[in-house]
């Protein structure tokens, strides 16, 4: 297995260990909304948002 694979599979582990533990409630404020959502599926967003931003600058 090469070095990227497993530092991948490794960022993937941690990644899910976070959003299984994150089950308060959180508080999200954007420019002209508010609400107000499980952690974990706000991670789980911001997760998918930074991926689809490295596979665009790949």
């Amino acid at each position: 297995m090469s070095r990227n694979v497993v530092i991948a599979l490794i960022l993937i582990a941690l990644s899910v260990i976070v959003l299984v533990f994150s089950r308060d409630q959180v508080g999200v404020s954007l420019v002209f909304y508010q609400f107000r959502a499980l952690a974990s599926l706000v991670y789980l967003g911001f997760i998918a948002l930074g991926v689809v931003i490295g596979i665009l600058l790949k």
